[in-house]
């Protein structure tokens, strides 16, 4: 690696997080601006490199917005538009363009109701998804591997055309969603998609217990022709987190079939997991993951993964991530990836 990579990253490395930037906010109305600028460095045929050593300079800018409606007792409109540049590209080895729109919505927030949003929303799934999401450098995507990689029928996430109702009630979370547009793929191909999701905190003693499940299904067009006959893709997660101290563990499991044309189902298992310690400003995590198909001798998709992150300052970070793939498309494989990054959070 060559030293100006490195003094790109301690340069230009930054990154997001909540809306911690208010710049408005009078009778009622407000504007804060949020975003994450990162730079990583990265090296190995698991990682978006592939065989070289090569850098990478991206991150998000978003808006969000709230108005009071005088009209209806503790109600506000909310808005969100966040865009993303060529960031994540070490998670999936894609090649995306560089600025695209994450996030785009509007709708109405209720104090005791909770809010109810229109347009290109976080899907409900993660909820169960965010338990292993904790990584900088490295996203956990054994859960969309089955609808981007094995069922490129539907977009995985961030679906145009959907109305969700996100509430949290005396420490339940519950988040539904129906879908009728499908992100940046094509729109005719999907008939609906329904996600739901709920997730509860529990205290005993000092742990914290977090349990959570989601479920979600994708319709195929009728007479529409899609990947290999797919017409449902049917999708069922689960979740436990505990917290206790510095200590933090939490396992996902899925279930995943896939309907099929005057076919056999294509069905999924998979497992994600997460072991991470706080040492003040160091945080040490690792995890694997695997996603089994039935009726084969090799994973679909197998890996595990250790990172140390130390906080340099407030919202900074500089990460170290060793990522070892085991296997790829029911092939095994002995891939690797070194990633450094540096994030801010503004």
């Amino acid at each position: 690696m060559k030293i100006k990579h490195y003094s790109l990253i301690l340069l230009m490395g930054m990154s997001s997080s909540a809306f911690a930037l208010n710049v408005y906010d009078k009778d009622g109305n407000t504007l804060d601006i949020y975003g994450r600028v990162e730079g990583t460095i990265a090296s190995g045929d698991n990682s978006f490199a592939g065989s070289e050593t090569r850098s990478d300079l991206g991150g998000r800018l978003g808006v969000y917005i709230t108005k009071d409606l005088t009209f209806l007792p503790d109600t506000k409109v909310v808005g969100r538009l966040e865009w993303q540049v060529r960031t994540e590209k070490n998670d999936n080895n894609t090649g995306d363009s560089d600025l695209e729109a994450r996030y785009s919505y509007i709708g109405l927030s209720n104090k005791t109701w909770g809010e109810v949003i229109a347009g290109r929303t976080k899907n409900p799934l993660y909820q169960v998804m965010r338990m292993t999401d904790k990584y900088k450098n490295f996203t956990p995507n054994v859960y969309n591997y089955g609808i981007t990689t094995i069922d490129d029928s539907y977009q995985f996430n961030r679906q145009d055309g959907t109305v969700q109702w996100n509430a949290k009630f005396a420490g339940n979370e519950i988040q539904m969603a129906w879908v009728t547009g499908n992100g940046n793929s094509d729109n005719e191909t999907m008939d609906y998609g329904a996600m739901a999701s709920y997730r509860k905190l529990f205290r005993v003693g000092d742990v914290r217990i977090t349990p959570a499940v989601a479920v979600s299904r994708y319709k195929r067009q009728d007479g529409i022709v899609t990947t290999d006959g797919r017409n449902q893709h049917d999708q069922i997660m689960g979740g436990l987190q505990l917290n206790y101290d510095a200590w933090e563990l939490a396992v996902t499991a899925l279930r995943t079939s896939i309907s099929r044309d005057n076919k056999s189902d294509n069905n999924y298992n998979g497992f994600d997991s997460l072991l991470s310690y706080n040492f003040g400003k160091v945080k040490l995590l690792g995890g694997y993951s695997v996603l089994n198909e039935d009726d084969k001798d090799i994973a679909e998709k197998e890996d595990w993964r250790v990172e140390t992150q130390l906080t340099l300052a407030k919202d900074t970070w500089l990460s170290f991530t060793y990522d070892k793939s085991l296997a790829n498309k029911n092939q095994k494989t002995n891939d690797d990836a070194l990633i450094v990054g540096l994030r801010y959070d503004f």
